[in-house]
């Protein structure tokens, strides 16, 4: 009986395990599954595409959001890779159906890469400039900007495509960068020297500068072996941890020597013709007045009508090494962009400053004395300043640089205010001197505060009044400050510069007195026996020929004393004040500053 039971027993489990593996089995031929796993989470939409278009949209079938979305941009991604635009395209029609708005600017580039996948860089170009930026992740951007690099290349513009990889190179690392780089060099290899020198300005970044005159100089075929050696060490001092160090392995790695300069041979370029004949004479007689007693020579060409780069090979072929001009803005430009193998102390500031090592620039710029003058008015512990300028171009130039500096040292604006001539000049000073705490009129050219964030109303009354003024327009203007204020008040502390400066021999106006001045000491009596020799070889020079001539005079002298300056000596006391330098070859000169006091010019404070 229980042999017969457990018998029946088995038969029973036998019978029920037959029926579970059938159910399964109908179960599979039914097409039924049992439970998948999840794909692991999505790597970064922008990583490296290492699987076929159909793996990555099998994934995002089976992911949830967001890792879906993140694996159809890869699949897409990687259609466009394998140049499947049309898959690509479908996905993305998909996409963009399912999209939030925060992913918007992957689709935009997504959209661009479309384009170019369709030979339509002009297309993927416009797509680009609607993406924001500021919502991609840094993989985004290096694929943003490569697209944006290779629609320009498809464009035939080589040197903007490379400006967009010379962008790009900072957010690369490991072998990422080295084939960056190589792409930057196969594009600007394709360039002319000239067009490499033109590139080069202050809108671009030290980097691309640094680029475009490395290959200016690697491109250029008719170089002596002696000039090439020359720019690409000063180029090496110049860009010690640039990129492109890596295509001049074979320059030795000195660096120009710039110690101490002793030319032999120096070349001075001046109009010494034309229309700025007589400027030019009277900075050349301040060059040989410096030059007596030296050793060196002296070589003058007349820059008057003459190209730069023919100019430039005759000071070569005279075997001058010391070039010091040229005077005008855009000579200085054509001769820094021939990269001259010598030093070059150039007689003006151009708007692009390179910062090469053999590079200085000197100029009696009306702007440099505005920032002069905001340095000096802070020392003196003024806070809310008026500058007061005529509305024209050198007024509005003079008035923004004051205006520039004195933010960048307070933290807070200057009062900008323009007077439009002399029959409105009592109107303008009453609208001036009200303007402190006010949103000034809308008006151009009447008052316009300077700072980013627009009119912030002045922490303060005004203490003191810059003005932009000649010597004419200070005798007329000064007086309107009293009588606009209350007469009894005392006078606002005001201050002009050189262009204000009136002669002592000139009848003396009290109601100038007070009046602050900055100008070259050599004005004031300066270096008094050289001053008996001037005036005795020149008994009728005038003031503008004065202040030329100590320019000259200060421009030769200072030659051996330029790299010691731009390394931080101190200041070195000379006829256009105490100078010194900036990193980027500049001469920066500290005035003198004087009072006017009865028709005289007396000591103020420093």
């Amino acid at each position: 009986m229980g042999l017969a039971t457990q018998y029946q027993r088995d038969s029973v489990t036998r019978l029920l395990c037959t029926l579970v593996l059938s159910s399964i089995l109908m179960a599979c031929g039914t097409g039924l599954r049992a439970p998948q796993e999840a794909p692991p989470p999505a790597p970064d939409i922008f990583s490296l595409i290492d699987r076929p278009a159909d793996q990555y949209q099998a994934l995002a079938e089976r992911a949830p959001e967001p890792d879906a979305f993140n694996w159809r941009v890869l699949a897409i991604r990687s259609a466009l890779q394998q140049g499947d635009a049309a898959t690509a395209g479908q996905q993305l029609e998909v996409l963009r159906r399912q999209a939030s708005p925060q992913q918007q600017s992957i689709l935009g580039v997504l959209e661009a890469a479309l384009a170019l996948t369709q030979n339509n860089p002009a297309g993927a170009l416009q797509q680009l400039a609607t993406v924001d930026r500021t919502r991609l992740s840094r993989g985004g951007e290096i694929y943003y900007l490569q697209l944006q690099a290779n629609a320009l290349e498809l464009q035939q513009q080589p040197l903007e495509a490379a400006k967009v990889l010379i962008e790009r190179q900072e957010l690369l690392s490991g072998d990422e960068r080295e084939t960056n780089r190589g792409h930057i060099h196969h594009l600007l290899q394709s360039l002319s020297p000239q067009s490499l020198r033109q590139a080069q300005g202050p809108g671009n970044t030290d980097l691309a500068n640094g680029w475009f005159r490395l290959m200016a100089i690697l491109n250029s075929d008719n170089l002596q072996p002696g000039q090439r050696q020359w720019q690409l060490q000063s180029w090496r001092t110049a860009y010690p941890d640039h990129p492109g160090q890596a295509y001049v392995v074979g320059t030795p790695a000195e660096p120009v020597v710039t110690s101490a300069y002793q030319p032999a041979h120096i070349a001075v370029l001046l109009p010494l013709s034309g229309r700025l004949a007589e400027q030019a004479d009277a900075i050349r007689n301040g060059i040989l007045s410096a030059h007596q007693g030296q050793t060196s020579r002296l070589s003058f060409f007349d820059t008057n009508g003459r190209a730069m780069n023919s100019l430039y090979q005759q000071v070569q072929q005279a075997g001058a090494d010391f070039i010091l001009g040229p005077l005008l803005k855009e000579e200085v430009d054509a001769l820094t962009e021939l990269d001259p193998a010598m030093p070059v102390l150039a007689l003006n500031v151009p708007a692009y400053q390179p910062g090469l090592p053999h590079l200085y620039y000197f100029a009696l710029s009306p702007e440099a004395e505005a920032a002069e003058a905001a340095r000096h008015m802070w020392d003196q512990g003024h806070r809310q300043p008026l500058v007061f300028a005529p509305n024209n171009e050198l007024g509005r130039r003079v008035a923004t640089e004051f205006g520039q500096r004195w933010q960048q040292q307070s933290g807070r604006p200057a009062i900008l205010a323009y007077f439009a001539g002399q029959s409105s000049i009592e109107s303008d000073v009453r609208r001036a001197l009200a303007s402190a705490g006010s949103p000034p009129p809308a008006a151009a050219g009447v008052i316009q505060p300077l700072g980013d964030g627009g009119w912030t109303g002045a922490p303060g009354p005004i203490d003191s009044v810059f003005m932009v003024t000649n010597a004419t327009e200070t005798r007329v203007i000064l007086p309107y400050f009293d009588f606009v204020r209350d007469s009894r008040a005392a006078r606002l502390p005001t201050y002009v510069t050189s262009r204000s400066y009136i002669p002592d021999d000139d009848a003396p106006m009290s109601e100038l007195n007070g009046l602050q001045l900055a100008d070259m000491p050599w004005i004031f009596d300066g270096a008094p026996q050289l001053r008996q020799e001037v005036d005795a070889l020149w008994p009728n020079a005038g003031i503008t020929w004065q202040r030329l001539f100590a320019f000259g005079y200060d421009a030769l002298t200072l030659i051996p004393q330029l790299s010691q300056l731009r390394e931080g000596a101190p200041p070195v006391p000379a006829l256009t004040g105490e100078l010194t330098a900036s990193p980027q070859g500049v001469l920066q000169r500290r005035l003198q500053w004087m009072e006017y006091r009865n028709g005289e010019w007396l000591p103020g404070g420093q």
